[in-house]
């Protein structure tokens, strides 16, 4: 601060006396041709020299102050250019405030910016490895800012500028290969991050013992201004590869980065390399200075939108609300500050009057508002615990006139008003063409939420709930208690309660509709199986009748002493086999594992033919099939299966229609079709394999469902169509359980 409008002679030097790049244009040192690297010998007469522990810059400062002491205004430097030794005659003029600014102020609040940003990295991740790398190069960078200007003016930090200097190209090496994850090379080899750090150690301790012994460091900073363009044009490609590789989320961390990290980072490099060619690029610094500032805001921001340094820490409303406050602030002072300098006054005195000035004023702003909610915004300060606490209570309510209730308390709760109620409307009246949505209605999502100017004895604000176009209630709200005005945040707060209570009205009224057609479904489940029982027990009723009569009469001439002749023997013998079959039919509607053989399928459809001989009557089985087929299969079931979808055939076709059974080689196997000429199926062909469906007026539904297990059970598959005239069943079945002669199988 020191330096604020203090007199110098337009050209700053380094503590070796070398002329430095750091100024405006415009300076006269600069108008007259002095650049990096031509170095000061004498001033006014005074040889600058450098001895052990003393700068040589110390001449020169000591020079100049003597002159501006004795109201001299110029000064008389010999200067060593490429060129030969020149002399130049330098005005003492005022240390403009745009200069000290911009290259100390400027600086110094960047910097600040950098240690907030590598203390929010530690903080959030304290061992990870990319939050320690950012923090180090934050840090360093930070370090070289606020001792950039003090090297080549007040010279008190200049040890820290010579270990910032020499470790920040370092820590930009390493950040670039860890940013956001690490490469390859520091994965496989992580001591590589502590060699970088471990040579910018031993550069930085060169530059502290050549001071110390009165050298000169002009040759080691050569050696960091280098390192510095290498590091920083390294690290901003090095962010173009990995953003041009990386995809997702990655991709959109990384593209947040280098927008904001590589333009200034490659201005500074070239900056720096037009400095050290003797380039005037001083320009650079207007672009470069500035968008430093980008570096650790853009970090932070990745940070909370990319999680960046992988804390998965929860981000703080309340602690991001003091460091904004704490920032502006800081540029309250700032502008201040600045505004007081342009008008004359010394610097050190505006920060005193503005500091303080801008954190009062902060805290007055902070009270204010908040007393202006308490008072005049109620809603707004209720506006979270009011949400949370009817979320709370209407999780635990399940019926509309709960749903009401607890809207009513709740609003009756926080805003003190007349009266508040919550008519709830029957979700087959809102559906009805006489209801009308209310006058000047506001589109809020899916729901109307209305404002109507009422009459004397009418609601005060009328605010209709609905949930995707239908009305399910109305909240009326009466006059505020002493006609007080309602405000913005009232009506934003009961469209939030509006909201929830047509999402717990919604539910409610499809809790009930789902618990009545639960019910139903109960009953008519019910139904269903008492109608089975009735139908299974009537059939085998009728299957047991004739058997029983048969046996009945047999007892009764057994018990006259009556014989009975071959042919009653032998139709009590087929009525025993009959009822047994019967059993075993009943047994199959439950699973029992498959006990597979080899039989011939022409066998099996004389099995299913004989079986059905009675139904058939004069009828025949049209059967295309050879004797060589045969299928592994279980026998019983397999039986079971033709008999079903024959029995179903010669239902369907009728006494003068025809059923006949197919056999037809595949390229997968072979597929077994039983067809009929009857009307086809009639109703949801995808239904016609549930268990009892059935079109028949008096089947059980059971049939097709046990043959469909069955075939599935098999691993074979089973489809209906209709085609030709002919309605077909389909069986599918691979070649693995099909061969076509004895000899196949034996081979």
């Amino acid at each position: 601060m020191s330096w604020y409008e203090r007199p110098f002679p337009g050209v700053l030097v380094d503590p070796d006396g070398v002329v430095s790049s750091l100024g405006l244009p415009s300076w006269e040192g600069f108008q007259k041709g002095l650049r990096f690297p031509d170095r000061v010998v004498e001033v006014n007469g005074w040889h600058l020299e450098s001895t052990e522990g003393r700068y040589r810059a110390s001449t020169w400062d000591a020079a100049i102050e003597q002159a501006a002491r004795e109201g001299q205004r110029s000064v008389r430097a010999r200067v060593e250019t490429g060129e030969g030794v020149r002399d130049v005659e330098l005005s003492l003029v005022p240390f403009d405030p745009l200069a000290w600014w911009f290259y100390a102020g400027g600086l110094m609040v960047v910097a600040s910016l950098y240690v907030g940003a590598a203390l929010i990295a530690l903080s959030a991740s304290p061992r990870g490895k990319l939050a320690g790398a950012f923090a180090t190069a934050a840090l360093f960078t930070a370090l070289f800012q606020f001792s950039i200007f003090d090297y080549h003016s007040s010279r008190d930090l200049v040890p820290f500028f010579h270990v910032a200097y020499a470790l920040v190209p370092m820590s930009f090496f390493t950040l670039a290969l860890r940013l956001p994850d690490d490469v390859a090379l520091i994965a496989r080899y992580p001591a590589c991050a502590r060699i970088a750090h471990g040579l910018g150690g031993l550069l930085a301790a060169g530059m502290l013992a050549s001071h110390a012994m009165g050298w000169t460091t002009v040759g080691l900073r050569g050696v960091c201004a280098t390192l510095v363009v290498a590091s920083f044009l390294f690290f901003a490609i090095t962010l173009i590869l990995r953003f041009a590789a990386a995809e997702g989320d990655r991709r959109r961390t990384l593209r947040a980065l280098l927008l904001a990290m590589a333009p200034p980072h490659v201005v500074i490099a070239v900056g720096f390399l037009l400095a050290m060619l003797g380039v005037a690029g001083s320009a650079l610094a207007w672009f470069a200075i500035p968008a430093l500032a980008l570096t650790p805001v853009s970090s932070v921001v990745a940070f909370i939108r990319y999680d960046l340094w992988g804390s998965r820490a929860l981000l703080s409303r309340p602690l991001t609300r003091v460091i904004i406050a704490g920032m502006m602030v800081a540029l309250t002072v700032i502008v201040c500050s600045a505004c007081a300098g342009y008008a004359g006054l010394p610097l050190l005195g505006a920060i005193k009057v503005a500091a303080p000035a801008a954190i009062v004023s902060a805290a007055l702003v902070v009270f204010a508002l908040g007393a202006g909610d308490r008072k005049l915004f109620p809603a707004r300060a209720e506006y979270k615990p009011t949400v949370e606490q009817l979320s709370e209570e209407l999780t635990l309510v399940a019926g509309p006139d709960e749903v009401a209730d607890a809207v009513e308390r709740t609003v009756a709760r926080w805003l003190s008003c007349e009266r508040v109620t919550f008519r709830r409307i029957a979700v087959d009246a809102a559906d009805a063409p006489g209801e009308q949505e209310p006058r000047g209605a506001e589109a809020s999502g899916e729901r109307l939420i209305g404002i109507d100017p009422p009459p004397a004895s009418a609601s005060e604000l009328s605010l209709t709930v609905m949930f995707r176009g239908r009305l399910l209630g109305v909240l009326e709200v009466g006059k505020k208690r002493g006609g007080a005005l309602f405000t913005s945040e009232d009506l934003d707060l009961l469209r939030t309660i509006g909201n929830q209570a047509a999402l717990a009205l919604a539910h409610a009224h499809s809790y009930a509709e789902l618990e009545r057609r639960r019910r139903e479904q109960a009953a008519a489940w019910r139904d269903e199986r008492a109608a089975l029982i009735e139908t299974l027990a009537a059939e085998i009723t009728h299957e047991v009748r004739y058997p029983i009569n048969f046996f009945r009469s047999v007892f009764k001439r057994g018990s006259s002493n009556q014989s009975l002749d071959a042919e009653e023997v032998e139709i009590g013998c087929e009525e025993v086999e009959r009822l047994e079959r019967l059993v075993m039919g009943l047994r199959r509607v439950t699973h029992r594992k498959l006990e597979r053989r080899r039989l011939a399928v022409e066998e099996l459809v004389s099995r299913a033919e004989m079986l059905l001989r009675d139904q058939l009557g004069k009828r025949r089985i049209e059967a295309r099939v050879s004797a060589a087929p045969r299928l592994s299969c279980d026998p019983d079931q397999a039986t079971q299966v033709l008999v079903n979808l024959l029995s179903n055939g010669l239902d369907a076709a009728g006494d003068k229609g025809t059923v006949g059974v197919t056999w037809e080689p595949s390229e997968g196997g072979a597929e077994l079709v039983v067809w009929d000429t009857g009307p086809g199926f009639a109703g949801d062909a995808s239904r016609i394999f549930a268990p009892w469906y059935t079109t028949k007026p008096r089947g059980t539904g059971l049939g097709l469902a046990i043959t469909h297990r069955i075939v599935r059970a098999h691993g074979w598959s089973i489809n209906p169509e209709r085609r030709d005239g002919r309605t077909r069943f389909v069986i599918a079945i691979p070649a693995a359980d099909v061969t076509m002669t004895a000899e196949d199988e034996v081979a």
